[in-house]
């Protein structure tokens, strides 16, 4: 089953499917961990406790989900031990964030950071047990209903406060000064003016900045579709919400959440493909490598004309300057960084310099691999990546070898993951969604070996 020592294979076959409970605890954890309701807690766009200290209820009310996660654990998911040793490159990555402590010039927040991510790991671990990729989706269908729907209240009542809150119409988060890229064209074709002209906040649903908005329901769209394919007869019900998922996309005047949404889109197209002409996989493998290169030639070549094309500026909305002074002040230890979430500290250490060149509170990298780089430096951006290149290409010997829809999950999801984080920082973090995510597709992934299709479905 799970390429367990002998004896765990009947063990596995007898645990029992998660039940009405369970499968609630895993939405409220997914729930949380988006960062739902948080805004309800700011005050002119920051917390009313300091960041460093974290809000005291959220650490109460996480450190008992991980003890119903361990609990359910210990009760019902049989052969953990051997899935750790498949997801080693976790466990790797794990110990270098601990061991950042004792270099960290924040000793304290990074251990707790550290065992916070820990748990969060774990919890991803649990969660791969527990649910098959189809059983995956049906989770993710529930909480993209839930997000949609709250997300349409919190906006329409105006509830909530925005870390980045701004002014001015809706169409002019897309399309910045005098640019005449396609933005403009379509906003010069299409009523979108004179619909939403009027609007002068972008949305942020229940999440604490659009931008999180705007690539969950970048996410819920294509986590519908898959929907939509898998269980025909639920078909227009997925494409209601997933134009409801584009009504709040759109609101949230997010470009990087239609980015991942383009780039999905065009990698569906693409394995879709590859799975209907199997002759020619290779052939089109090579053309699409081909076509990647020129692109990324031109683009650093042609930085200009192709933000302009998107309606931006050459410094993407002030990220070039964040990413530019980050790796100036991260040389200070490249090889180790400065420890598990001990870069960012406000005011103070190197990110109070990033802050007053960028002339605005900057929280994060706006790069999730940057991200990885200040923390862990070159070691643990390694870590990563041997992880990542492992799982990735098991979710496309998965995809290769797979039939049904399913079979684009994996695949698709490391593939939307990868590019939001060009420009986002949502990759190691402790409870935060997406690294959940992420650790549960990858472990998934590693069961595929001795699983069959059927049990790898639910």
């Amino acid at each position: 089953m799970l390429g367990l020592p002998r004896g765990s294979e009947c063990e596995t076959k007898a645990m029992s499917a998660p039940g009405k409970v369970e499968k609630g605890l895993a939405i409220v954890v997914l729930l949380l961990s988006t960062g739902a309701f948080l805004n309800l807690f700011l005050k002119h766009g920051k917390f009313r406790l300091e960041s460093e200290a974290g809000l005291s209820f959220m650490q109460l009310i996480w450190a008992s989900l991980y003890l119903v996660v361990l609990v359910f654990l210990l009760k019902e998911a049989r052969g953990f031990g051997g899935l750790l040793a498949r997801g080693w490159p976790f466990l790797l990555l794990l110990a270098i964030c601990l061991l950042s402590i004792l270099w960290s010039e924040a000793k304290g927040l990074t251990a707790r950071r550290s065992a916070a991510l820990v748990a969060t790991t774990f919890t991803g671990f649990y969660l791969a047990l527990r649910y098959p990729f189809k059983e995956q989706l049906k989770l993710l269908v529930a909480l993209s209903k839930i997000c949609i729907v709250l997300s349409l209240i919190f906006g329409a009542l105006h509830l909530g406060t925005a870390v980045d809150s701004r002014s001015g119409p809706l169409f002019g988060l897309y399309i910045q000064g005098n640019s005449r890229g396609i933005l403009s064209f379509l906003f010069d074709v299409l009523p979108i003016e004179f619909v939403f002209g009027r609007l002068y906040e972008p949305w942020f649903g229940i999440f604490t900045q659009r931008n999180t908005l705007g690539i969950m329901m970048a996410f819920a769209i294509f986590v519908f579709y898959l929907w939509s394919r898998s269980d025909p007869e639920e078909k227009w019900s997925a494409y209601l919400w997933a134009s409801l998922s584009f009504l709040l996309l759109f609101l949230s005047g997010s470009l990087t959440g239609f980015l991942g949404l383009w780039a999905v889109a065009i990698a569906g197209v693409l394995l879709w493909n590859i799975r209907r002409h199997r002759r020619w996989a290779r052939r089109i493998l090579v053309a699409v490598a081909v076509m990647a290169g020129v692109g990324i030639f031109y683009a650093a070549t042609h930085a200009a004309s192709v933000t302009s094309f998107f309606d931006r500026d050459v410094t993407l909305t002030g990220r070039t300057t964040i990413w530019g002074a980050s790796l100036l002040l991260g040389m200070d230890h490249p090889w180790i960084g400065h420890g598990f979430n001990a870069f960012w500290l406000g005011d103070e250490g190197p990110s109070g310099q990033i802050r007053k060149l960028a002339g605005w509170d900057v929280p994060s990298a706006h790069n999730g691999y940057l991200e990885i780089w200040l923390d862990l430096g070159f070691c643990g951006l390694a870590a990563f990546f041997l992880g990542f290149a492992r799982y990735f290409g098991e979710s496309i010997r998965y995809f290769l070898r797979g039939e049904g829809w399913e079979g684009f999950w994996p695949v698709l999801f490391l593939a939307f993951l990868t590019l939001i984080n060009l420009a986002q920082s949502a990759l190691v973090s402790p409870n935060y969604f997406f690294w959940i995510l992420y650790v549960v597709v990858c472990l998934r992934l590693s069961m595929a070996k001795g699983e069959s299709r059927e049990e790898l479905r639910g």
